[in-house]
């Protein structure tokens, strides 16, 4: 599968995440001895996902989705197949924050009518596998240095019934201000606890993935 190079300049259809959405995110809760409560961007760490990294110096990014159970498909079971087992050590130490938006956040869409004023489709861009990440991160550079758009809204690819987003950091952009964690909230989940781990292997298992515990 080949991924298309962005036009220049690029155009996107705007999507708008507006003040007070409830976004959802799975992360662990500290990252090189720093903590995060939630709505710390990655500064870098990690290999390349679907939108990130990119810029000199990088530019930071924070992923999130709008269900818990996107959230949790799109980390923890991302590369989990059917009949896997997730080991304990891989989630244990993660949690599931929830997320509040405080202004108004003007994102690229990448799907429905967004995809399609590009010309492509879905299985063109944001349902492609893991190898074509440096292809769509061209896309994520595109959209950053010819826009002032916060991010890019798109279709889960491992929940494809919910959408995800990706914030860029920095003036004019999104910013750890923008999203307020809320620990207090039902929804939120740690995963070091039993209770939330049934939780996780009852989601695990509605696709046939076992979760160790």
């Amino acid at each position: 599968m080949t991924v298309p190079s962005p036009p220049r300049p690029l155009r996107p259809l705007h999507a708008l995440l507006p003040e007070g959405s409830v976004l959802y995110r799975v992360h662990r809760t500290s990252h090189g001895g720093i903590d995060d409560p939630g709505n710390r961007f990655n500064p870098g760490i990690g290999g390349p996902t679907r939108w990130a990294f990119f810029g000199r110096p990088i530019v930071p990014v924070l992923y999130a989705a709008a269900s818990p159970e996107a959230a949790v498909f799109e980390t923890l079971l991302h590369d989990a197949v059917p009949g896997s087992v997730v080991p304990a050590a891989y989630y244990r130490s993660t949690v599931l924050t929830v997320l509040h938006t405080v202004r108004d956040l003007p994102l690229g869409q990448f799907h429905s009518a967004g995809l399609r004023k590009l010309g492509l489709h879905a299985a063109d861009l944001t349902d492609t596998a893991a190898e074509t990440y440096p292809a769509t991160i061209e896309w994520a550079q595109a959209i950053h240095t010819d826009t002032d758009l916060a991010g890019i809204e798109w279709m889960s690819r491992q929940y494809n019934s919910v959408a995800c987003l990706v914030l860029f950091e920095g003036p004019g952009r999104a910013s750890a201000r923008d999203l307020v964690p809320a620990p207090d909230d039902p929804a939120g989940r740690n995963f070091a606890l039993p209770h939330d781990q049934e939780w996780l292997a009852a989601l695990a298992a509605r696709a046939d993935i076992t979760i160790e515990v």
